[in-house]
């Protein structure tokens, strides 16, 4: 047995496991509530800006805004999982965090940004399973202090809204109808400006 060997054999853990345990998770506020997200889906955090709305959009969809030449759409997070029944008016003051989820790029209209925690895999409860709560919405509750945070599910997020109704609908980002009935599926949009230099 080499020494290098031996070293390593003096260990209960590898050195660094219990690094790799922790993820860190940025937490905010929304809707009275405290949540957090993972810090490796955060693109950027903005301040609130005017975004474009689209037409026959769905209701937690506040619009689209353009972020280094990408247009990525932004969401009432408080009405897309479900905290509030009422779209915001007032947006002031407000932070828009933007995610990348499975190579899509979405906004989270949120009230405000609080922190960045680190979590070890012990601090991380399961989501109690509550009739009528949105809990599908939820990876876990973190435990930190005397505070529980809840954990989104970036990807049940982004292809998932609570309708106005209560009930969930499933969204697809990865398609767009054309109006024929027919899907167009991952299409690139090409802009004039574009074309032109």
């Amino acid at each position: 047995m080499s020494a290098h060997a031996l070293e390593l054999d003096e260990f209960d853990t590898p050195p660094g496991a219990a690094i790799a345990a922790t993820r860190q998770f940025v937490t905010f506020t929304c809707a009275g509530q405290n949540f957090g997200v993972d810090i490796m889906s955060m693109r950027e955090i903005r301040n609130w800006s005017p975004v474009t709305p689209l037409p026959a959009q769905k209701p937690d969809v506040l619009g689209v805004i353009d972020i280094r030449g990408r247009v990525v759409p932004v969401h009432d997070l408080a009405l897309r999982i479900g905290c509030s029944a009422e779209r915001q008016t007032q947006h002031d003051g407000k932070v828009i965090l933007v995610l990348k989820v499975a190579g899509h790029d979405m906004g989270l209209l949120v009230d405000s940004v609080s922190d960045i925690i680190d979590i070890s895999a012990d601090d991380m409860l399961p989501v109690p399973q509550i009739e009528g709560s949105a809990a599908r919405f939820l990876a876990g509750i973190a435990r930190q202090g005397d505070t529980l945070v809840a954990i989104l599910d970036e990807e049940t997020v982004r292809t998932q809204a609570v309708e106005i109704g209560g009930e969930v609908g499933e969204q697809s980002q990865d398609s767009i109808d054309d109006g024929t009935g027919r899907d167009i599926e991952d299409t690139e949009f090409v802009f004039l400006d574009e074309i032109q230099a």
